[in-house]
């Protein structure tokens, strides 16, 4: 074992070495994950994450890559996922995609503890995204009533988009705003920004070099090298993909799923919509490399979580750009998916998304059950 934890921590050291910033410094961790929910049949892979102050798990369940007729969103409890907030949203139903949840991806709560549900609307099998499909939804956790509903509307709207992770800042626009990374079904990648009061809406960085896969990009993947080939695709890629907004909202992170670098820009221009896309892609700043990560998650204090896949570990970056390892496990953390941060706690799903059967010669790899875990990290 201490074999193993030097080779994770010098593996980890060669993968920040290229970094702007000064050398992170490491720490390897003790702390061990829990699993809070081991999701079997029916349940499909659940992706998207979100805690209240309460400690109540949500968990979405995207169809853009399964097609599947459970419910798309759910509640953890003791083990078991209950439909949330009733049998209706998460149901599939004939058009009116506007009033259901097709495919949720990224899941946010707000310290108000409203749940903010980014939908991408796609389905399997299916193109395009029909209108009204792609959306973000808000859902007061203490009431369980949907208090916003905000439609992606063309020409924001673009049916190669893969509208995958979300932040809300309550800080700019008389209600808020939300800002979605959009990681690509067709080698179509940008960051969304919504006013929620006023429903204006804009796609920025569209393809900039800060929100597009990283040239030559190659991932190793449970002891496998895989090399990004749109055309091919042997484990799963894009763009923007990660985001995460600073404790006080005044800069919003990023990073791209094919990708090991970790950009920035003040909320103060992407919020304002008199700003002109020159100006938003002058402020793009570049913060260093990182763990080559799917989702993201930040807590209070400003550190910001990664889920490393390459190194099937949780990973933490410090306010000064110093990184530790939070937790590794070899036997689950081959994909870490959906992260969420609540109340010391580093909360993840495990939805196997390298196994699915179109990234491996059509054949499914995935060994149910899927698994929720948590780890302490404070």
């Amino acid at each position: 074992m201490q074999l193993k934890a030097a080779l994770l921590k010098t593996t980890l050291l060669a993968v920040m070495a290229a970094s702007s910033l000064a050398t992170p410094q490491f720490a390897l961790a003790d702390a061990k994950p829990e699993i809070i929910g081991r999701l079997t049949q029916p349940v499909p892979d659940p992706s998207g994450i979100a805690v209240s102050s309460s400690n109540r798990v949500f968990l979405g369940f995207p169809r853009h890559a399964d097609n599947h007729s459970w419910y798309a969103l759910g509640e953890l409890k003791n083990n078991k996922v209950e439909p949330y907030p009733d049998n209706k949203l998460g149901s599939v139903q004939n058009g009116n995609y506007q009033d259901w949840l097709v495919s949720p991806h990224g899941m946010y709560i707000d310290k108000n503890d409203v749940l903010w549900i980014l939908d991408d609307g796609k389905r399997a099998g299916e193109q395009e995204i029909p209108e009204g499909a792609a959306k973000v939804i808000g859902i007061d956790t203490k009431t369980n009533k949907v208090v916003h509903k905000l439609i992606i509307r063309k020409p924001v709207l673009n049916s190669g988009s893969h509208y995958n992770d979300l932040r809300v800042d309550l800080s700019h626009g008389s209600q808020g705003t939300v800002y979605i990374a959009n990681s690509g079904f067709k080698e179509h990648f940008s960051l969304v920004v919504i006013d929620i009061a006023t429903d204006n809406q804009k796609e920025v960085l569209v393809n900039h070099y800060s929100t597009s896969p990283d040239a030559g990009f190659v991932a190793f993947l449970e002891g496998k090298p895989h090399k990004y080939d749109f055309k091919n695709q042997t484990f799963p890629l894009g763009g923007a993909d990660g985001i995460a907004i600073s404790p006080d909202n005044k800069t919003l992170y990023w990073t791209a799923l094919s990708g090991r670098n970790l950009y920035s820009v003040p909320t103060a221009i992407l919020s304002n919509f008199s700003q002109s896309e020159s100006n938003i892609e002058k402020s793009v700043k570049f913060e260093g490399q990182h763990p080559a990560n799917d989702g993201l998650a930040e807590d209070e204090k400003g550190n910001i979580y990664f889920g490393a896949f390459e190194q099937e570990s949780l990973v933490k970056r410090d306010p000064a750009g110093n990184y530790s390892l939070i937790a590794h496990d070899e036997k689950n953390f081959g994909w870490p998916d959906g992260l969420a941060y609540k109340n010391h706690y580093l909360y993840i799903t495990l939805g196997q998304w390298n196994r699915l059967a179109d990234l491996n010669g059509g054949k499914d790899l995935r060994k149910p059950p899927f698994l929720v875990m948590r780890v302490k990290v404070d």
